[in-house]
């Protein structure tokens, strides 16, 4: 049943290992990384200059730079998109008990943190003090901390800027870094300045504060020489917080029909690995490609700001996702692979399901061909830029990502990427992006066939699942099956009759709400990940923000204005095997936050 498949994506496969251009496609790499590792708004307009720049060169048409809000307010779905920060120089100097530069953001880019609020023109200068537990600060300390510099082993964003504002300090200094065991002494990079300790860019209502990001080492050095004496400190950071624009970069190999094939990534972090690794596998796909046949679809390549951008450009031009097929979304890629940290990629979501999974399974297999490559592995649904899988957008986006092992450090560098790696994904999504740009009936009909065949595969019935959820598992991939129509398949639902369907009425228990649940339908405003951008910490009913937290992300995307909440808390429960019993207090904050409407049944 798989042969169908291999037989026409295997060759694609092996065309495309066979025409990439390493030297090219490591220069993209290298280019994209020493450009966005500055890390401002001046850096992203320039990078995207060179990015819309070589993509013309490689033939892909219609390239344009789109330009985004980015001005603290302007919600795009459920997202409020962040300030423009454009920083020049930002400088930390130790002047007592000794001379001594600390941080510069000229030789080191990450030692400022994003959003920094710029020091007047002449900087300020104030005393060191400690502080590793705000709520442990008495009033008669925190009037001390007036004027001075903040050293602290908490991320500087979130709850710990607040504290600064409060207390009148001027800057906070972080030696915070995430998986600190990986990388005792890497610097982290502060890319988040909210207000919320679970939120991201800074917003116009969010307070301002300047911050600068030191290693362990550096912290506990500043710590004797606090616990010795004053320690007297000057900081100047120039530059702009405010109004500004974030640019999209897009264009489109040309197809027969408008419709389109997605190839998303976002640009304007400081990794090679996250993610210059991403978008230039994502151009040399896109050349690999110019050269072809015009195949029946256009491919459009969108190069943006993680989900900022995205939610954006396809807020701004919505009658693009009725247009889009399917789409593959390149979150870092081409790090070296070991049994522990294979190449991984995250499927389409359970609530709208399509078998470009199976595509991408097949594509990654084929191309293990690749010395140094091994068995990628698959993995539930997760967000990146990828969004879009919500059925209320209608696209469904397999997402390549893996976070490097020095994530979001300096250390995510040019040693961490392997050549190998780097060609093996580019080959395959390129592979996989051209099959779908192809594929008409007899494709589909292929895919149809490969997709019952890992569903039977991938879930036996003497499996470790439940039987319920082994019955959602199967019902879920009946409906990837389904999905090959969209390609023009006329066997799909012959073939999907092989997998049994499911009730989703039969799943709902009394764990998943009372009347008030079985009665309340949430009406969405929105589409993707929700977030609480717009619902103040006091309305949150003790939830986090939810942008990250999957069972509430999926129980927005079953979300489609006829299912209860008891229904939508079911779906969820099945698929997370976890209670959801807290659904209807999670809605209710939704909609203090403007973003659903609950209706009763």
């Amino acid at each position: 049943m798989e042969s169908r498949l291999k037989d026409r994506l295997g060759p694609m496969v092996a065309e495309m290992l066979e025409r990439y251009d390493e030297p090219q496609t490591l220069d993209w790499v290298y280019a994209l990384w020493q450009s966005d590792r500055e890390s401002d708004y001046t850096a992203f307009a320039r990078t995207a200059r060179y990015a819309a720049g070589q993509l013309r060169e490689i033939g892909v048409q219609d390239v344009e730079i789109v330009p985004c809000p980015a001005d603290g307010r302007t919600r795009m779905q459920a997202w409020t998109m962040p300030l423009a920060w454009e920083a020049d120089e930002a400088t930390l100097r130790l002047v007592e008990p000794q001379r001594e530069l600390i941080c510069d953001r000229k030789s080191e880019p990450l030692s400022c943190c994003m959003w920094s609020e710029p020091t007047p023109p002449n900087g300020v200068r104030g005393p060191l003090a400690i502080v590793d537990d705000p709520k442990a600060v008495t009033p008669e300390q925190r009037r001390k901390l007036r004027g001075s510099f903040i050293l602290t082993s908490l991320s500087g964003r979130g709850p710990m800027k607040v504290f600064a504002r409060e207390v009148g300090a001027l800057a906070v200094i972080s030696s915070h870094v995430f998986h600190a065991d990986r990388h005792p002494d890497a610097l982290g990079w502060s890319n988040g300045w909210s207000d919320a300790a679970d939120g991201w860019a800074q917003k116009a209502s969010d307070c301002r504060m300047t911050g600068f990001q030191v290693t362990a080492s550096t912290s506990q050095r500043l710590r004797e020489m606090v616990a010795a004496g004053r320690v007297m400190l000057e900081a100047k950071v120039t530059g702009r917080l405010g109004k500004g624009t974030l640019p999209v970069v897009t264009g489109v190999l040309p197809g027969e029909t408008d419709e389109e094939v997605l190839l998303v990534g976002h640009l304007y972090e400081i990794g090679v690995l996250d993610n210059a690794s991403g978008c230039a596998a994502m151009i040399e796909a896109m050349r690999l490609m110019a050269s072809m046949p015009r195949p029946r679809r256009r491919v459009r390549i969108l190069l943006t700001s993680e989900c900022y951008g995205t939610y954006a450009f396809y807020t701004i031009r919505g009658e693009l996702l009725k247009r889009t097929v399917a789409g593959l979304n390149l979150d870092c890629v081409g790090e070296v692979e070991t049994p522990e940290r294979p190449a991984q990629y995250h499927r389409t979501s359970e609530a709208s399901p399509a078998a470009v999974d199976t595509l991408v399974r097949w594509a990654m297999k084929l191309a293990e061909s690749v010395e140094g490559t091994l068995p990628a592995r698959e993995l539930t649904h997760s967000l990146s830029d990828n969004a879009m899988c919500d059925p209320a957008a209608g696209v469904p986006t397999v997402c390549f990502m893996k976070a490097p092992y020095h994530w979001h450090t300096n250390m995510d560098d040019w040693s961490c990427l392997d050549p190998s790696a780097m060609r093996r994904a580019t080959a395959a999504v390129a592979a996989a992006v051209r099959w779908l740009a192809e594929a008409g009936p007899e494709e589909g009909n292929a895919l149809a066939e490969a997709t019952v065949a890992a569903a039977l595969a991938d879930f036996p019935e003497a499996g470790d699942l439940s039987p319920e959820r082994r019955a959602f598992f199967l019902d879920r991939w009946r409906a990837r099956v389904l999905w090959t129509a969209r390609l023009g398949a006329g066997e799909a639902e012959a073939v999907a009759a092989r997998l049994p369907a499911l009730d989703p009425a039969s799943l709902v228990r009394p764990e998943d709400g009372g009347q008030e649940e079985h009665s309340t339908v949430p009406v969405r405003k929105f589409w993707g990940a929700p977030t609480f951008d717009n619902v103040p910490p006091k309305d949150r009913d003790g939830f986090d923000d939810p942008r990250w937290r999957m069972p509430y992300v999926t129980a927005c995307y079953w979300a489609d204005g006829v299912r209860s909440v008891a229904e939508i808390a079911a779906l969820v429960r099945t698929e997370f095997d976890q209670p959801m019993g807290d659904l209807l207090r999670f809605f209710r904050v939704l909609e203090r936050g403007g973003m659903v409407e609950l209706r009763r049944k």
